[in-house]
């Protein structure tokens, strides 16, 4: 695994998502209450980049139609058929670290 800096704690606080480019790859990073989840950058449906959308609750809702996701898992709430492609991340200090160069695994 060949993890690369992806953003700073100080950039995502809790309850908050951003959006970031990695290697080339559009990423989503999610924290709750000070846990990590990174996404790629795009909804299940049609592609549409879910940093766009809202964050409440723990639920991940694209901005295009309404798709919802679990923050912490990826999977699906509404249709409960789809998923996220999860990045592995990690955080060493006040620094998140994703591996861009693994395969994208589906959520959960």
């Amino acid at each position: 695994m060949a993890y690369r800096l992806a953003a700073r704690l100080d950039d995502l606080w809790s309850g908050e998502m951003v959006g970031v480019s990695v290697g080339g790859r559009r990423l989503v990073l999610v924290n709750l209450e000070g846990e990590v989840h990174a996404y790629e950058d795009r909804c299940a449906h049609l592609g549409v980049a879910l940093s766009g959308g809202r964050l409440a609750g723990g639920m991940l809702t694209c901005p295009a139609h309404e798709w919802c996701y679990d923050a912490r898992s990826g999977r699906g709430i509404n249709p409960k058929t789809a998923s996220l492609r999860r990045v592995a991340v990690r955080v060493e200090g006040d620094e998140i670290w994703v591996d861009v160069d693994a395969p994208a695994g589906a959520g959960g």
